[in-house]
């Protein structure tokens, strides 16, 4: 039989981590509201994409362990019960289920996808500030 603490400091790793995760993003999205970080076109189109598709994944696990939350077969016996409420809660239980990480997981790399496509608005903006103050300059 597992140790349940054992078991929680997964939950709560994961949560730290996803933690980790909000704290890098909102790192980037000042960056890039204050000027400070500009990505290439094409780099920023990759980067969002493989974000994307890993946000698509993680939607996908998520809902295979919600899935978890009906766990059939496990008897009517009272031990059956109690083991099947234990994955139920496992799964989902608010904020802090399987499925209810992994959905946020999926929401945070949503999210860098989009910061990267906004440091891909500001290495254009920029390109085009230069171009066009070279053009001033040449005339």
């Amino acid at each position: 039989m597992s140790d349940p603490n054992v078991e929680q400091a997964g939950f709560v790793g994961a949560s730290s981590a996803l933690q980790s995760i909000r704290d890098e993003n909102s790192w980037i999205q000042q960056q890039i509201s204050g000027g400070g970080l500009s990505m290439e076109p094409q780099a920023a189109d990759e980067a969002a994409k493989v974000y994307r598709r890993e946000a698509e994944e993680a939607d996908n696990l998520a809902r295979k362990a919600g899935n978890l939350q009906q766990v059939p077969g496990l008897g009517a016996y009272t031990s059956g019960q109690q083991l099947a409420a234990k994955f139920g809660n496992k799964a989902q239980n608010g904020s802090s289920g399987a499925a209810d990480l992994l959905g946020q997981f999926a929401e945070e790399l949503r999210r860098k996808a989009s910061l990267f496509e906004q440091a891909k608005e500001n290495y254009q903006a920029t390109d085009e500030q230069i171009s066009g103050d070279l053009r001033r300059g040449a005339q």
